[in-house]
């Protein structure tokens, strides 16, 4: 099954930054403010073959027909590195290090209260990664709300890039039945996610025990997601407990 996927597509950014021009691209600060990074975070650009470049010719290389941007966020959100990739070619390496454990963070669900890190710990955490308009994770509503409802021994978060109005339709649209943080772009960013729906689970003391890709085609496929998602989240907490194969 093939789950979504997300790139940055510069002429989106370029029409963003209402610098929509076939033959220059937009200055480095409006490129940055089309991503929405912080003036306090240290951006780096790498060309197709991996290596390191100034914006200039990253800029330059971005022009070409049949590439998009590949983005890295480190863990902490002080560094993003932006990648040019051919569209089908090969992904360059992760320029940091792998996630071993939720980051902290601090953000607002839809009903305004506050979710962070800490507030999780204590019990396992399972996160859903979704937008919107992915149809698999619509799909996917039925089944991991059903999942959640027979596990109150667990945490469940839905995170999304979508607005807060955006998200609001979509809970009351399909009956989403988990707590959804909305507008957490740099949140999802930092822990890497790029295919949705994906999920990430984490044991009661915030450490990343595996994530797991969606992408059902139909409802036939979503009829096994509940129990495939069963198997998944008992197999790695009874290996937390154990401490046989924990990951590293």
């Amino acid at each position: 099954m093939r789950a979504m996927h997300l790139r940055v597509f510069w002429p989106l950014l370029i029409l963003a930054s209402a610098q929509a021009i076939a033959d220059s691209p937009p200055s480095e600060e409006t490129f940055r403010a089309a991503l929405g990074v912080a003036d306090t975070v240290e951006v780096s650009f790498r060309a197709v073959d991996c290596s390191r470049v100034d914006y200039e010719t990253f800029a330059q290389a971005m022009l070409a027909s049949g590439v998009n941007a590949d983005v890295d966020r480190a863990v902490d959100g002080k560094k993003l590195t932006v990648t040019v990739r051919r569209r089908g070619g090969k992904a360059c390496p992760a320029p940091y290090p792998p996630v071993t454990d939720l980051p902290p963070f601090d953000l607002r669900d839809l009903a305004g209260k506050r979710v962070t890190a800490a507030s999780l710990k204590g019990k396992p955490t399972l996160m859903n990664f979704y937008f919107a308009q992915c149809v698999p994770c619509i799909l996917e509503v039925g089944p991991i709300n059903g999942y959640a409802a027979k596990h109150p021994e667990m945490n469940f978060l839905a995170v999304t890039f979508d607005e807060p109005q955006v998200a609001r339709e979509f809970v009351n649209r399909h009956q989403f039945r988990w707590r959804v943080v909305p507008d957490a772009r740099e949140f999802i960013d930092r822990l890497r996610v790029k295919q949705y729906p994906t999920m990430a689970l984490f044991d009661s003391g915030g450490r990343l025990l595996g994530t797991r890709l969606g992408g059902v085609r139909d409802e036939l496929e979503a009829a096994n997601v509940a129990p495939q998602l069963a198997r998944w989240v008992d197999g790695l907490l009874r290996v937390n407990q154990t401490g046989v194969g924990a990951l590293r």
